[in-house]
């Protein structure tokens, strides 16, 4: 049924009342918003980042950026951002390690997760895998964790202490007696590097950085850390299906501003990386890079925040790890 047609002062006033409800009239600073990502360059986290402010630059007054800030496994470019001055063009890229693991792995990471910043979004999720230098001898899962039980052991790089490929091996290292050592990098591009050059043994890494050198065959994956098998990867078998359950990790991304920006313009944002998620190029070159787009309200990154810190910090307090 068509609509009634309305008078110039009516549409005038329907179009006015439309855009003081939108979020996209919130007053912000004409600059570049600055999303700063913790690691470096190269690993998931920084491709996320990248092409979300691509998608989103359109949406907001001067664009967006992405800025490198690394160290102290995320905790210095994240702390940077609790400091700055909260209006809306300063953002953090969450983590697993940054926004669920560190409050627990340190006495004082440089913030307080919840009165430090306020949720934006939450961006998208990737699955895990376990690579192997292509000079490792073992072929298989089970290979690899014989070799990681003799007393010379092996070595596993990390982006960072407490990022999930840290807890991951962790969490092995206690349940099956492992004598690996910990290799911790400033992000995952330098991981790779070093595992690719045969300076480490293993890595477990989010598939979009580590995808293409499985692909081209720098590295060798040797299992699935997931429920089911990776479709990119469908002769990679799983944990469980190597005979080790309960390892099933995804992990996920998001942004937060500094505690104090204001809700029109965290609603403005909020908008802004929603319509870049809706963006067909966006969304196609995120699932190309084996990204799951997510999206959403600003609470639901505050709930998937909430229960992925307990579930973490329970994970780091039964295994004794530490930051420090």
């Amino acid at each position: 049924m068509p609509e009634p047609r309305r008078g110039p002062v009516a549409a005038i006033l329907a179009a006015a009342l439309s855009l003081v409800a939108a979020p996209a009239l919130a007053q912000m600073p004409e600059r570049p918003v600055r999303i700063v990502v913790p690691f470096a360059p190269g690993g998931t986290s920084d491709i996320v980042a990248r092409l979300l402010a691509q998608g989103a630059g359109p949406h907001l007054p001067a664009g967006a950026v992405v800025e490198n800030k690394t160290g102290a496994a995320g905790n210095i470019g994240t702390a940077e951002v609790a400091r700055a001055q909260p209006d809306g063009t300063t953002l953090v890229q969450c983590t697993i390690g940054t926004c669920a693991a560190n409050p627990a792995l340190y006495r004082n990471p440089g913030y307080d997760l919840d009165r430090s910043f306020a949720p934006v979004i939450l961006t998208g999720a990737v699955r895990n895998v376990m690579a192997v230098r292509p000079g490792l001898p073992a072929r298989d899962l089970a290979g690899v964790m014989e070799l990681a039980k003799k007393p010379d052991g092996l070595s596993f790089g990390s982006s960072g202490v407490g990022a999930s490929n840290h807890l991951t091996p962790e969490l092995l290292r206690g349940r099956l007696g492992l004598k690996w050592v910990h290799v911790p990098y400033r992000g995952s591009g330098p991981a790779i590097t070093d595992l690719i050059g045969g300076r480490i043994d293993v890595f477990f890494d989010n598939l979009p950085s580590i995808l293409p050198h499985i692909r081209s065959g720098a590295v060798r994956a040797v299992a699935a850390v997931s429920e089911q098998r990776i479709p990119e990867l469908p002769d990679v078998p799983t944990f469980a299906e190597a005979g080790i359950p309960g390892i099933v990790i995804d992990s996920w991304f998001g942004f937060m501003a500094p505690a104090g920006t204001p809700p029109a313009t965290i609603a403005r944002l909020n908008a802004a990386f929603n319509k870049a998620l809706e963006d067909p190029v966006i969304r196609r070159r995120l699932e190309e890079a084996a990204v799951v787009p997510l999206g959403g309200s600003p609470e639901r990154m505050a709930d998937h925040i909430r229960s992925e810190s307990a579930r973490w910090g329970e994970v780091i307090r039964a295994n004794n790890i530490s930051g420090e």
